[in-house]
C-alpha cells in the first residue's frame, strides 16, 4: 500500500489495532523482518518480477541496517505483542535539489490489519526519522497497477508525480555486454 495514500483515508472501515505500536527494528527482530518480507514479496510476486528474486541470505540487509554508515531503517508495527507489519526506508540524494531525502518503501500490513491505521503509524515513524535526519523530502512509491493505491483516495499533502521506473536487472544472463 502506498504509505502517502493511507494518511487521508476518509473511512477507515475498522478502528486502529488495539495496543498498537511501531518500533525500530533490531538485530533481534532479523527473522521476523526478513519472515515479513518474503510475505510481502509473495504478495507482490507479480509486481515484483521485474526485480528479480530477492537475494538468499541476509549479509546486505544486516549491513545496511545495522553497521555504519547506516544506509537504511526499518520499524515494525506490533499489536497485541504480534508483528503486524513493517516499513523500511533507504538514504538517498538528489542532485537537483542537492540534498537528502528519505526514499520509503512500499510498507507491508498483515491482512487482518489492513485499513486500520497500521500504515499511516509507519508513515509517522518514516516521516520522523527524515525530519531528524535534516532530509529534503520522504519519498515512496507504489507501483501504478497496485490494487492498494488505487483502491485510496489522494492525499492531501503528498504530491503525485508522475514517472516511469526502468530497472535493469543485473545477473549475467541479461546485463549488457
Amino acid at each position: 500500500m502506498n504509505p502517502q495514500l493511507a494518511v487521508t483515508r476518509s473511512e477507515p472501515s475498522l478502528a486502529a489495532p488495539a495496543g498498537l505500536s511501531v518500533r525500530a527494528v533490531t538485530r533481534a527482530d532479523a527473522p521476523t523482518l526478513i519472515a515479513l518480507c518474503q510475505e510481502h514479496s509473495d504478495r507482490r510476486a507479480l509486481e515484483r518480477r521485474p526485480y528479480g528474486p530477492p537475494r538468499a541470505d541476509a549479509l546486505e540487509l544486516m549491513e545496511v541496517l545495522f553497521e555504519p554508515p547506516f544506509g537504511a531503517w526499518a520499524w515494525l508495527a506490533e499489536a497485541g505483542g504480534e508483528v503486524i507489519g513493517y516499513a523500511s526506508a533507504t538514504a538517498s540524494f538528489s542532485m537537483l535539489e542537492r540534498a537528502y531525502c528519505l526514499q520509503l518503501d512500499d510498507p507491508y500490513v498483515r491482512e487482518p490489519w489492513l485499513e486500520r491505521g497500521v500504515e499511516t503509524a509507519l508513515l509517522g515513524q518514516a516521516l520522523e526519522a527524515a525530519r531528524r535526519f535534516g532530509c529534503l523530502n520522504l519519498q515512496c512509491q507504489s507501483p501504478q497497477w497496485s490494487e492498494a493505491a488505487r483502491e485510496l483516495e489522494a492525499p492531501l499533502r503528498a504530491v503525485r508525480v508522475e514517472a516511469v521506473r526502468y530497472v535493469v536487472r543485473m545477473e549475467d544472463e541479461i546485463a549488457p555486454v
